[in-house]
């Protein structure tokens, strides 16, 4: 009989996630114990939140190296946990750098059952990845439809239900969008809002220049303080940008473009149909590391999805206010081009959509034996 069930997500995306999964499973098994990792996402959804890993989220192996005690002690602290609580199930979200250690620790602790919900993506790097997950997993939920043949390919049990970021939009509902309206999306890590905003913002100033009746919206982040953000937009007063909370998607649907930080935060844009840009950089350390590693062409998930460039992405020394501006302007300027951008969104859409994708992910996971 199942009794508790521990779920762990490491992100902000992670979370939101994680959250519906924890509101699903209370619907379907009311008498089951649910305990988590995660964050403020998780615990208002109802779960006992043991450990808030949203403040361990750090990107690049230079940033893991300086961050490497305060993992240490969470790395303790759940492996106290697990054999506390023994739970009956664990359900990671995601997050590899952390989970990939922690199912390992589960079936050593004798964990009945474990599941990777949202796989670590690698089809895209560091694919011997997929052969711990084989070794402690008893089977997983991807989300998206190419990643099933992969995991098959290896002898994993897998299981496909679309993603779960399409039941989080699917009713948004909102004015039509604005060409003028702009957002900004500088990260969920205080440490990206350090390496990227700056930049963003200088660019900022190039397009209301050209665009004087530009308006900016700045998408924070719950992960990141409201004290962060505006020390930055300080030094631009002139632009007047306006900080709302990155989950109002009504407000995102009226963006006419957008600049993006690279994650998961680009697929919902695309799936919200917001022509972007999307930006991103490592530390020169974990660059030359990362571009060993990396085994496909794009990094923003619509450029992956449709398999060719439907948005431009500047990265490392090609993340520069100047060619921020130059896309941006492309966007507000090129009404053929915005029109390609919204068309090929429709179609990751219809690739993507499917019904009931947490109702029966949690089903699954329930009663896969």
């Amino acid at each position: 009989m199942l009794e508790k069930i521990l779920i762990s997500a490491g992100e902000e995306s992670g979370d939101l996630y994680a959250s519906l999964f924890v509101k699903e499973i209370k619907k379907q098994k009311k008498d089951i114990k649910v305990i988590a990792f995660g964050g403020d996402g998780v615990k208002k959804a109802g779960a006992d939140l043991k450990i808030n890993l949203l403040k361990i989220a750090i990107i690049g192996f230079w940033e893991v190296v300086l961050n490497l005690f305060n993992i240490i002690s969470v790395l303790i602290k759940a492996e106290k946990i697990l054999k506390e609580e023994k739970p009956d199930i664990l359900v990671v979200v995601d997050f590899p750098g952390f989970h990939l250690w922690l199912i390992k620790k589960a079936r050593e602790l004798g964990v009945k059952k474990i599941i990777y919900w949202i796989t670590p993506q690698v089809w895209a790097w560091k694919y011997e990845r997929i052969k711990i997950i084989k070794k402690y997993c008893d089977f997983c939920i991807v989300v998206f439809p190419f990643e099933k043949k992969v995991f098959e390919k290896e002898g994993i049990r897998v299981k496909y239900f679309g993603h779960p970021i399409t039941e989080v939009i699917k009713n948004i509902k909102c004015s039509r969008s604005q060409r003028k309206n702009i957002g900004i999306f500088p990260g969920s890590r205080e440490n990206e809002i350090k390496s990227f905003l700056p930049e963003i913002l200088k660019s900022c100033v190039l397009i209301k220049e050209q665009n004087p009746d530009a308006f900016f919206l700045l998408f924070k982040s719950k992960s990141v303080s409201h004290y962060v953000i505006k020390k930055y937009l300080d030094k631009y007063s002139q632009l007047n940008i306006k900080i709302l909370n990155g989950d109002d998607y009504s407000a995102r649907k009226s963006l006419g473009a957008a600049i993006v930080k690279s994650g998961t935060i680009t697929l919902e844009n695309a799936l919200l149909g917001i022509p972007m840009v999307v930006v991103y950089k490592l530390s020169f350390i974990s660059y030359l590391i990362t571009k060993k590693l990396l085994k496909i062409k794009f990094i923003s998930l619509p450029n992956i999805i449709a398999g060719r460039k439907i948005v431009s992405e500047l990265i490392q020394h090609n993340f520069t206010a100047k060619k921020i501006y130059d896309n941006i302007n492309q966007i507000l300027k090129d009404k053929k081009y915005y029109n390609f951008i919204k068309n090929e969104y429709k179609k990751i859409k219809n690739l993507i959509y499917k019904k009931n994708i947490i109702k029966n992910s949690v089903k699954t996971i329930l009663k896969e034996n």
